[in-house]
């Protein structure tokens, strides 16, 4: 297992991407604390992790936005797991509307969370990085969104994964006399429930969208949770020792350009 003997966190964990992550660092050794602004939803996250693969698990409420709520996350986790090794900057939010008509509560709030959010959680993590020594490695998530506007009614999501992008590779050059990666995952369309409450509009991806949305992908499918998972394992690992400040495109193909045909499976 490749991970095994390390501590990983993860924000944004009740379910979706984080908690795909966390899965997937669970099944390859590591211990896992999960947080979300959902306490529930984290707490029966890191159960069911827990009993599902064994691994030392810690579930907490963390609002990214509150310093002090990130500094208490990566503090508990030390205090009950021992150490922190990896840290996954996942929570965001996405609110859908036109760029004429983006609000400036809508604009704030997003930033606030997908920015800033970020900003502190990398920030928490290096600080305990650097105090217990050894290197570490952080991954935030951007998304095919930080390389181009995929939207015009997702501006402020638009800029926010901009401005991941940017602090990522900050992060990298300021910490890596520490032997601290730093690095970022960008996702494409992924089959999560971000979708019905970015269009408030649950089931939207039942209601046909999921084929739209995949036939404008190369290789003809939306990705899962564990798509992303895997490429944050592997930029946990020792695999990625001599990777950092880079963004890792994950998107099917999908920023290359359109399918010329349906895929052929």
């Amino acid at each position: 297992m490749r991970l095994e003997g390390k501590v990983a966190a993860v924000t944004g964990a009740a379910n979706g991407i984080g908690k795909g992550i966390a899965f997937a660092m669970a099944r390859e050794g590591a211990s896992v604390a999960i947080s979300d602004v959902d306490e529930a939803g984290a707490r029966a996250a890191a159960n069911e992790i827990a009993e599902e693969t064994g691994v030392r698990t810690l579930g907490m409420k963390c609002d990214v936005t509150a310093a002090t709520e990130i500094d208490a996350f990566v503090a508990d986790a030390v205090q009950k797991l021992g150490r922190l090794d990896i840290m996954v900057a996942n929570a965001g939010i996405a609110i859908g509307a036109r760029a004429i008509d983006t609000t400036p509560e809508q604009w704030d709030q997003t930033m606030a969370i997908n920015g800033r959010g970020v900003m502190l959680t990398d920030q928490a993590a290096a600080r305990q990085m650097i105090a217990q020594g050894g290197g570490g490695s952080i991954i935030d998530l951007a998304s095919i969104a930080a390389l181009n506007g995929i939207s015009p009614t997702l501006m402020a999501y638009c800029a926010s994964k901009g401005a991941v992008a940017q602090l990522t590779k900050c992060f990298a050059l300021d910490l890596a006399a520490d032997r601290i990666r730093v690095n970022a995952i960008a996702p494409g369309l992924v089959d999560t429930d971000i979708w019905g409450k970015m269009f408030q509009a649950p089931g939207i991806l039942d209601s046909g969208m999921r084929e739209q949305m995949a036939q404008s992908v190369p290789l003809g499918r939306m990705a899962g949770p564990e798509d992303i998972a895997r490429m944050a394992v592997f930029l946990s690992s020792d695999d990625s020792d001599y990777i950092t400040g880079q963004i890792h495109v994950v998107d099917g193909g999908r920023t290359i350009g359109l399918p010329s045909g349906p895929a052929r499976r």
